[in-house]
């Protein structure tokens, strides 16, 4: 039951980035999210013009709601840092939280909505702003360490973000079936990595 106190608007994306959670974009029956929700065709033609506008939308916002959970999670652990000591364990803890198994759904969601941007300008274009916004939040909250010098000043923090994000994704191919790679490597060989761009 999507909650009332959304506005109508609102109410549809909900349901239908349910019915993509549950069975991909041909889940998405539109008969069914306007039965939902209680409203006519109408209404859903004006918020997002189709039922592809309406896909669109939603898979932008799918894509938000990771980035915005994870990336809030370390910016505020990299905010609380006093020290170089601090900013450490703050990394290492933001992306051992990223790194978990339970996690493999998120990474997934994330990799879906990607996937959802092949051959949909629109899409590509909204998941590169929503992908560049946090990066460039996440180099902020990084850059007063980089003018202390406690990381490296040669390096474009915004670009490590992303190049982490890349590799997050990636570790999808690992993961997503029985692989003959070691996906326990995964987590050390990112963190030595990690620790060499930012560190040096």
């Amino acid at each position: 039951m999507v909650p009332k106190e959304l506005t109508t608007k609102e109410q549809l994306l909900e349901v239908t980035i349910a019915a993509i959670d549950e069975k991909g974009e041909v889940g998405v029956r539109v008969d069914d999210v306007l039965k939902e929700v209680g409203v006519t065709p109408p209404t859903l033609y004006h918020h997002f013009g189709s039922r592809e506008g309406l896909i669109v939308e939603a898979q932008a916002e799918r894509f938000s709601r990771v980035m915005r959970t994870e990336f809030a999670i370390f910016i505020k652990a990299v905010n609380d840092s006093k020290n170089e000591k601090d900013l450490r364990e703050a990394i290492k803890g933001a992306f051992a939280m990223r790194d978990e198994p339970k996690r493999f759904i998120v990474r997934f969601q994330r990799l879906n909505a990607l996937g959802a941007a092949y051959a949909r300008p629109e899409l590509a274009k909204r998941i590169v702003e929503i992908h560049d916004s946090f990066a460039l939040q996440a180099a902020t909250a990084l850059k007063p360490f980089q003018d202390k010098g406690i990381l490296r000043q040669d390096v474009d923090l915004a670009m490590v973000v992303a190049w982490y994000n890349g590799a997050v994704i990636g570790k999808l191919l690992v993961e997503m079936a029985p692989s003959e790679l070691a996906i326990s490597e995964w987590g050390k060989i990112m963190a030595d990595a990690v620790e060499h761009l930012l560190f040096g």
